[in-house]
């Protein structure tokens, strides 16, 4: 694996994804870049195939990481708490291969990605409202350097 400057990478990945309203891009305490994507419209009601407005952002994410092959992408999938606990977390590992798939279809290498699923266990917002279970709704991606 090439030894990354993972500084200058996560200056150009932030630049090149920053600005758009369907993904929020966040330096991490640790230094990796955590990007959120509103899930609400990503996927259908327990649906796991990405819906179109979710594969452009994903387009866009993929054109940024390609570029980047000394990274690791970890993908993880949120729901709101509607339905059973079990059925959620299951939910949300499936919504994260999907996305993970995509990315592999588009040209980031299987080696480079990761799913996993929260289900509900870290919600954003108050599962209790309609608004809150849309911001819980989410796939989140997580990019750092390969560790050495």
């Amino acid at each position: 694996m090439p030894k990354v400057d993972w500084s200058a990478e996560r200056t150009r990945i932030t630049r090149s994804l920053s600005g758009a309203s369907d993904l929020s891009v966040i330096t991490r305490s640790d230094g990796s870049l955590q990007l959120l994507i509103p899930g609400a419209e990503a996927f259908a009601r327990d649906g796991v195939e990405p819906r179109p407005s979710l594969k452009a952002t994903l387009d866009r994410i993929s054109t940024a990481l390609n570029e980047a092959s000394g990274t690791e992408i970890l993908v993880i999938g949120h729901t709101d708490a509607a339905g059973s606990e079990l059925h959620n977390m299951q939910l949300s590992i499936r919504r994260a291969e999907a996305v993970v798939e995509y990315l592999r279809v588009s040209g980031i290498a299987l080696t480079r990605l990761q799913a996993d699923g929260r289900g509900e266990t870290e919600p954003f917002a108050d599962n209790g409202t309609e608004a809150g279970r849309a911001k819980n709704r989410r796939v989140e991606m997580i990019v750092r350097p390969f560790a050495r």
